[in-house]
């Protein structure tokens, strides 16, 4: 069991190591790739987020946002989850609502105060595990409930049951780790704005 959940580990890491990109091509390239939604409002000159990931294995890997793209992130202490108005020099901009008007308004946000960012990856047969393995793991423990309880007359269940929706519950954690990764804005993980070419 122990080294199904080894192999198993290791060959997400496997994924998520093949899964980080080289930064060599064009902007212009990297939409196309990605088939962003957005590549035809990509024009030269135009500022975007970027953020550098820097593994602890030396990997690297760049997460690109663009205006008019979603982007969640915290601000001192407080979750943001909109679409990129404009990106400035120093400031992110996006359009919020005053709660005392209830009119939109452009809020500046600085980008050397901005504390972590959450990024939304789609990794094929891995995202799917954030969910597909709870399901199983409860599913397994409620079919062995129901078979011990019908041979010992009683409702009861078997602790050693416990171990493989155990470790279904720990693979689901790792995936969600993988495909919805949290980065703290520090040496290892920069943010910074960039100008298309």
């Amino acid at each position: 069991m122990m080294h199904r959940l080894f192999a198993t580990v290791f060959l997400l890491f496997i994924t998520q190591t093949l899964w980080a990109q080289s930064d060599t091509l064009s902007v212009d390239s990297l939409m196309i790739k990605q088939r962003s939604p957005y590549a035809a409002m990509i024009k030269p000159g135009q500022k975007y987020l970027a953020l550098d990931v820097m593994g602890r294995f030396g990997g690297f890997h760049r997460h690109r946002f663009f205006p008019n793209e979603e982007i969640k992130f915290r601000y001192e202490g407080r979750k943001y989850r909109e679409k990129i108005y404009q990106v400035t020099d120093s400031s992110l901009v996006l359009i919020l609502e005053d709660p005392n008007t209830f009119l939109d308004e452009a809020v500046h946000f600085r980008i050397d105060r901005i504390e972590k960012i959450y990024i939304n990856r789609q990794i094929p047969f891995v995202t799917q595990g954030t969910y597909l393995f709870p399901i199983a793991g409860t599913v397994f423990f409620i079919a062995d409930v129901i078979n011990t309880s019908r041979r010992e007359q009683q409702l009861t269940a078997d602790t050693r049951a416990l171990k493989a929706p155990a470790v279904m519950f720990g693979l689901a954690a790792i995936c969600y780790k993988l495909s919805f990764p949290r980065y703290r804005i520090n040496q290892n993980h920069q943010l910074k704005v960039l100008e298309t070419y």
